[in-house]
């Protein structure tokens, strides 16, 4: 059983000799010492490069001018679950919804996804999902190899930039079924994180 031992401020590991233990203490007492061996893997200092609007690596204009702009449609989606990958096809259906069914011109929509929690890996690199083995963390599995992922397997668009130019103008275009997030940052959707 856990126990908060107060004096010492942290937590410890109480002796059940005395009764036995049920089925819901051993799995809670697992639990909670599987957190612990995780947390004091981590190191314990990171470092980032704390942004404000006034640094000029931030960018804010840049983002202002993609987020404050005049549009009828804006839609936000918070992505906080990288296994839940259904989002990209969500996305891609609001803006072909918005577009082809009610008409509304592709430049006067705005799409914004928050991604937090776990979906922050899918704003990442190749590099850093190699370096850091992002699925094994994850579970996420690369669909070309069964194994765990490498590689950043929502982000690359398969059809090239040079092949066509956004945004589609009718439901044959290449990128009206492109659900990658490149293929929907070429629509104009801005992935946050």
């Amino acid at each position: 059983m856990l126990n908060n031992s107060g004096a010492r401020g942290g937590w410890t590991l109480m002796s059940r000799m005395d009764k036995s233990v049920s089925r819901r203490e051993f799995f809670q007492t697992a639990v909670a010492a599987a957190g612990a061996a995780v947390l004091s893997g981590l190191p314990g200092q990171a470092e980032a490069h704390d942004l404000t609007p006034t640094d000029p690596a931030y960018r804010f204009e840049k983002y202002e001018g993609i987020v404050n702009r005049s549009v009828r449609i804006r839609q936000l989606y918070e992505w906080p679950n990288i296994n839940n990958p259904i989002i990209y096809a969500n996305i891609s259906n609001g803006l072909n919804g918005f577009q082809f069914s009610y008409d509304v011109p592709p430049d006067e929509i705005q799409v914004v996804v928050q991604a937090f929690f776990s979906a922050n890996a899918a704003m990442y690199d190749d590099h850093i999902w190699e370096k850091y083995r992002l699925g094994d963390a994850f579970n996420v599995k690369d669909p070309a190899t069964s194994a765990s992922a490498t590689r950043n397997i929502w982000h690359k668009s398969k059809i090239s930039a040079q092949d066509v130019s956004p945004p589609p103008k009718d439901r044959s275009h290449p990128y009206y079924g492109d659900t990658s997030i490149e293929g929907l940052q070429r629509r104009g959707v801005l992935f946050l994180t």
